[in-house]
């Protein structure tokens, strides 16, 4: 049975950490360090990232302006761009932005939250979901959704998030668990490096 992670949570207060935990999500971000990122320039965006990678256990960029998203997909130090789409009347991402995430093992986020729009909005974002989710299948780009919770009520169990990215033709068990597991791991990978002295070697 695979493990559900949602690692992009806005709140985690103990009401809000443990009722997801009640409905199905295994990890989230009340055990780990994730560090939301805004910017309104790639000067401001790397000073940031600069600041903030090795206190972070997960690093993510809140996108939707188009050159943020572009220099997103180009740094490794980022884990995830979070809803590229953002205001946008565009996906946000192009061909070559999703060869560039695959390529620095960034993920792209879909976040939930987004959907809370009319009807004519919440169309246009699932359409920006699919060509989004479409470009990342054909580079190989990680994905995941999250609730992006910022209260109690506006989180969903993560075989709901699984069934919406399945119903649009896409992996909803990369999405829910593959992808922020992985993410997690190399957390994990990189905190127990850092505690490997001078001079010992890695085996």
């Amino acid at each position: 049975m695979p493990k559900y992670h949602d690692i992009c949570l806005k709140n985690t207060s103990s009401e809000v950490c443990q009722k997801a935990q009640e409905i199905g999500w295994n990890t989230t971000n009340c055990s780990l360090n994730t560090v939301f990122l805004e910017a309104e320039n790639w000067g401001e965006l790397k000073k940031k990232i600069n600041s903030h990678r090795k206190e972070a256990d997960v690093l993510v960029f809140k996108g939707g302006n188009e050159e943020l998203n572009r220099k997103a997909c180009q740094n490794n130090k980022l884990d995830i761009l979070l809803h590229p789409e953002k205001g946008r009347k565009d996906p946000g991402i192009n061909h070559i932005m999703a060869e560039e995430a695959a390529q620095n093992n960034t993920a792209i986020g879909l976040d939930l939250t987004q959907l809370n729009q009319n009807g004519k909005k919440r169309t246009h974002i699932l359409s920006h979901w699919r060509k989004i989710l479409k470009l990342c299948e054909k580079y190989n780009t990680p994905y995941l959704i999250t609730t992006a919770a910022e209260k109690k009520h506006q989180l969903r169990a993560p075989r709901e998030l699984k069934a919406l990215i399945d119903s649009i033709g896409y992996s909803g068990k990369k999405a829910v668990a593959e992808t922020p597991g992985k993410i997690i791991r190399n957390a994990e990978k990189s905190e127990k490096d850092e505690c490997i002295r001078p001079g010992v070697e890695k085996k």
